[in-house]
């Protein structure tokens, strides 16, 4: 669903599920050890251990998934390493760079410590776009409101004025508490669209973007171009 909205002088980005691909190394992982001959190292050992049934049931749940979680599960196996290797979604760095390019002003929104968020962005060579990097450890962890206020207060916005783009109902939770404008990103796990959808559409945010492209054409929409 694309729309089209007034123009927003801060933009507030999730990270994982939003910006950076940290859900589809995990997914494939479970994919290929839900197959009779897993064909990685990984996967067969993640088929022997057990744990397989425990991530399905948290994933196919009602309740918000972090990755955070799912990755701690799968380090106390010994799994670290998958055969995608994370990463910006395709079209979000020509995104960003765009964005900036124009002048927007953004930061970014984490559930893991600022610091491991902080060198994956420095990594991709995009610490110059964003103002402000807030992660768990930063204060009280999602949907509590307290890190996008702290983005606020150091970036000098009122809150009418920003808007938070997320791909989880924890992020529309604590766009809502925070009475910030929301956007939803639906296209994280790439072939399960409706499992995002379903979970976005109650928070009834201004957009729900099912693809990057979508994303592009409404963010970009906002600067009349």
């Amino acid at each position: 669903m694309i729309t089209s909205f007034g123009s927003f002088d801060l933009i507030i980005f999730d990270w994982d599920g939003t910006l950076f691909d940290s859900v589809t190394p995990i997914i494939d992982l479970i994919k290929d050890a839900q197959l009779d001959h897993p064909q990685t190292e990984q996967a067969q050992q993640l088929k022997q251990s057990g744990l397989l049934p425990v991530l399905e049931q948290i994933i196919n749940s009602e309740h918000a998934v972090q990755v955070v979680d799912l990755k701690l599960l799968l380090n106390l196996e010994g799994l670290h390493t998958f055969s995608k290797k994370n990463g910006l979604y395709d079209g979000i760095a020509e995104l960003l760079a765009k964005l900036h390019a124009l002048g927007q002003k953004m930061a970014v929104v984490a559930g893991r410590p600022q610091n491991e968020v902080l060198a994956e962005i420095n990594s991709l060579g995009i610490g110059d776009y964003f103002v402000n990097v807030m992660g768990s450890d930063q204060g009280y962890v999602k949907p509590n409101p307290a890190l996008l206020q702290s983005i606020l207060s150091s970036a000098d916005c009122d809150v009418s004025r920003v808007l938070l783009v997320g791909d989880s109902a924890l992020d529309m939770e604590m766009a809502t508490l925070a009475r910030m404008s929301m956007l939803g990103a639906a296209y994280v796990t790439c072939d399960n669209d409706p499992y995002c959808l379903t979970r976005l559409t109650p928070w009834q945010p201004l957009a729900i973007a099912t693809s990057v492209n979508e994303l592009r054409q409404i963010l970009l929409n906002n600067h009349d171009i």
